[in-house]
């Protein structure tokens, strides 16, 4: 009876070491994916934006352009959908007279890199890599999961958080 014992004793703890060596290769797996940061998409979102600007009568229009990437909220989409139709709306010709992401006429043709995150509040401030006094306010939310350009520029920031010219 001692050694049934004994046995089932050492084939649960043969067992367990398995489960758990298990587990530990899993966990190896898992931590060897790369994370992404909180601002890595907002760096993305706003460089890839600069490229499509960059391609002048070739790039697509701001609102398509958005509303074709991933990398922000439906709630920035709609915002920045409201301030252009309104902007139409106050000047039918002319619409908006600087773009809303930019904030600006004119940005810096060669991207943007970090200057500064607030890891409480989410803002972040980007600075042109050519132009390196051209700054802008973004924010970034989580959504599912996936961290999300939630405002940009003019979009979904407040005024005393947007970058005065």
């Amino acid at each position: 009876m001692m050694r049934l014992i004994l046995f089932i004793a050492i084939i649960g703890l043969a067992s367990g070491v398995q489960a758990s060596n298990h587990r530990r290769s899993n966990t190896s797996q898992v931590s060897g994916v790369k994370k992404i940061s909180k601002i890595d998409n907002a760096l993305a979102f706003i460089n890839e934006y600069t490229k499509n600007a960059n391609k002048m009568n070739h790039g697509v229009g701001i609102t398509d352009w958005v509303n074709a990437n991933h990398l922000s909220t439906a709630k920035f989409k709609k915002e920045l959908k409201r301030i252009i139709d309104e902007a139409y709306k106050n000047d039918p010709e002319s619409g908006i007279d600087a773009d809303p992401i930019f904030d600006a006429q004119d940005y810096p043709d060669k991207g943007f890199v970090t200057e500064s995150f607030d890891t409480e509040s989410n803002y972040l401030i980007v600075r042109g890599i050519d132009l390196p006094d051209f700054r802008i306010t973004m924010k970034v939310k989580a959504e599912n999961g996936v961290w999300l350009v939630d405002g940009c520029g003019r979009v979904n920031i407040p005024n005393d958080k947007r970058i005065k010219r």
